[in-house]
């Protein structure tokens, strides 16, 4: 049998929203569809929280130079000059403003070592924190500096909670402690369905404004509420999964305030959808989210800048 072929949305210079055929099921932890209702079809809903201020936290980071040593024995030493900057928009009162925007430079060392470095930069000096990765590879070094973001991301969002206040951070919730407020991670891209392919049927059938039923995962660890919502309807061209994002809160928040926060982002969530003449990522990469990533890679300055202030310092000599 044929079946069409539909286009994904979103530019080829990102990887493709869609990447679900991961681990076995069994990896991710308990699934139950059932918390919320038996009945699987889409929830519109019409009543919400009055949350009064919105706020959407995210992070960006950047490599400014990758380096490289031997120890005595030739054991190599990789490296990495790096930034990263986290921040948030808070939209309250039909306005909507930055804040908290916080800029961190990092020489990320292999192998045990940490040194901190000043680079003198025209007529400014940058300061490099040291820090010391435990593994040896690239791979561990980039973790280290997506761990160094995702918890500067952690501390700003913690920071905004309070009563009043819903906080929507770009991806899951494993940095953040707060278990029991509006606090919201929200994942752009499906890595895996979590649900089987019955439930999981329905997410595609979902319209702009609707949600699953709230679906529980516990692993032990970082037990959440989780659901599927759709932001904005799929071109006659597109997937049918254009457009969906997977959002989670702590199951610790109970299921009552968790239904609660899921239907107030499946209606409010709709209005801050991007479109594609304003971003690649449309719209999954909500409008707040897309203007507070250009803002802070502005904060990161100028990379050639910085790269050749890196290159004049090492070629003056650093010592680890």
């Amino acid at each position: 049998m044929q079946t069409k072929l539909l286009l994904d949305p979103w530019s080829p210079d990102y990887e493709a929203p869609i990447q679900t055929g991961g681990p076995d099921m069994a990896a991710m932890g308990e699934i139950d569809p059932s918390v919320e209702t038996t009945v699987w079809k889409a929830v519109r809903p019409t009543a919400i929280i009055p949350f009064s201020r919105i706020c959407f936290v995210d992070g960006v980071r950047r490599i400014e130079a990758r380096v490289l040593a031997q120890d005595e024995n030739g054991r190599l030493i990789h490296g990495l000059f790096s930034s990263a900057g986290a921040g948030c928009v808070v939209n309250e009162g039909g306005q909507a403003n930055f804040e908290g925007i916080d800029i961190r430079r990092y020489l990320i060392l292999c192998a045990g070592r940490q040194k901190a470095e000043s680079i003198p930069a025209g007529t400014q000096t940058i300061e490099f924190e040291g820090v010391s990765c435990a593994g040896d590879t690239q791979d561990e070094l980039m973790n280290s500096l997506q761990n160094l973001m995702r918890t500067g991301e952690a501390v700003l969002g913690a920071s905004l909670l309070r009563a009043g206040t819903c906080v929507f951070a770009d991806g899951p919730l494993n940095y953040f402690t707060s278990a029991t407020d509006a606090l919201v991670g929200v994942i752009k891209r499906i890595f895996l369905p979590y649900l089987d392919a019955v439930h999981f049927a329905l997410v595609g059938q979902l319209a702009p404004g609707e949600r699953t039923p709230l679906f529980s995962i516990r692993d032990g660890k970082y037990d959440r509420y989780s659901w599927f919502q759709r932001l904005a309807t799929p071109r006659a061209m597109e997937h049918s999964l254009a457009g969906i994002i997977r959002l989670e809160v702590r199951a610790a928040l109970g299921l009552q305030q968790a239904r609660e926060i899921a239907s107030f982002a499946a209606i409010r969530l709709p209005d801050f959808a991007s479109t594609a003449v304003r971003d690649p990522r449309a719209p999954q990469n909500l409008v707040p989210v897309g203007a507070l990533e250009e803002q802070l890679r502005h904060r990161l300055g100028d990379s050639i800048t910085i790269r050749r202030a890196i290159e004049k310092r090492i070629y003056e000599g650093v010592m680890i």
